[in-house]
């Protein structure tokens, strides 16, 4: 059988990366959207339509991830899940309704779909290094199979930031546990992305850069005068290293031996946000289109020699990310990148 890859997600800064990764690698792939004008945001793309992937590229519209057997006719004929699609915890949500609920039951739901698919062989699932680490990381540095002891859900949470970290741990035990006792036939991994930063390609204006960036708002923050009210946990990933870490680890032999779930986060601070823009972009600076602003970080210690080694031993550093996400600004806003 060829491969065949589903992409949930595939309308975040992430899911995108790596549907257009996908698909530059030659391989078929079928993305899902909740409704038909989201998935056109994917197909009419420029950048999707630049690689002309013409059958190779398909989508499934599910208006609610969450519903019981959502997936079921999504996953007929796939070979290679690319889980993306959870929610981010944008201020306005409500923490339980549309952040902590929705992750833990899309995740199991497309693991029981795939229970009754058998082309299926391996699914990748997006984390986050605060499935890892909780809310508060410890003083050693852990790594993408640690496990963070679950302490009891709360019927409601103070903030979506935290509705947010007991969801994602909560999911890694979910998942291992679903491997432990149904014993799939295709294997479960997690891909362990730090903040992912870089070029939003479906970002098509100035606005959007600041508001509708994923985790770029923050470097827009950062760049532009803003300060962040609370600190963030100090570790990064190049939107490039993310994408092509989904890939390489779905594409992994299943009966290789070596670890199931692999970290990219880089230790960083964001105190350096603004020293990169004056130095790669000196007389934007200079015209006051970037000023400096403050967004605090929060030490964290994480091990990626899993992923280093897998992407052949270098990450793609803080500066190039931060760089390209102030180019793209500038390129927005219409001004020469000098």
């Amino acid at each position: 059988m060829s491969t065949a890859f589903l992409i949930t997600g595939a309308t975040g800064l992430i899911g995108f990366r790596i549907l257009l990764t996908t698909l530059a690698a030659g391989h078929k792939v079928r993305y899902t959207a909740r409704s038909e004008d989201k998935a056109r945001i994917i197909s009419s793309n420029p950048a999707v339509r630049k690689l002309a992937p013409g059958d190779r590229l398909s989508s499934v519209v599910i208006p609610d991830f969450a519903a019981e057997g959502a997936f079921d006719s999504a996953l007929e004929g796939i070979t290679h899940v690319i889980h993306v699609g959870a929610p981010v915890p944008m201020p306005h949500y409500d923490p339980v309704a549309q952040v902590f609920e929705p992750t833990v039951k899309i995740s199991a739901g497309l693991l029981a779909s795939a229970l009754k698919t058998p082309s299926v062989q391996r699914i990748v699932i997006t984390s986050s290094i605060v499935s890892n680490v909780g809310l508060t990381p410890p003083p050693t540095a852990v790594f993408a199979s640690t496990r963070v002891p679950l302490p009891p859900v709360p019927s409601t949470f103070d903030n979506v930031f935290e509705a947010y970290v007991m969801a994602k741990m909560v999911e890694v035990h979910n998942s291992d546990e679903f491997v432990r006792t149904q014993n799939p036939s295709f294997t479960v991994s997690h891909v362990v992305p730090g903040y992912t930063i870089g070029r939003n390609e479906l970002v098509h204006d100035a606005a959007m850069m600041q508001t509708q960036n994923s985790s770029n708002n923050f470097m827009m923050v950062g760049m532009l005068g803003g300060e962040l009210p609370m600190a963030i946990h100090g570790c990064f990933a190049h939107i490039d290293d993310v994408a092509e870490t989904h890939l390489r680890v779905a594409l992994l032999d299943p009966k290789a031996e070596g670890p199931t779930d692999f970290g990219i986060a880089t230790e960083v601070d964001y105190a350096t946000i603004f020293d990169h823009v004056e130095e790669a972009f000196p007389k934007a600076v200079a015209a006051g289109v970037f000023k400096r602003g403050k967004v605090p970080t929060l030490p964290t210690k994480y091990d990626s020699s899993d992923a280093k080694r897998l992407l052949g031993g270098k990450l793609k550093s803080f500066k190039e990310a931060v760089v390209d996400v102030a180019g793209q600004y500038l390129e927005q806003l219409g001004i020469e990148k000098e």
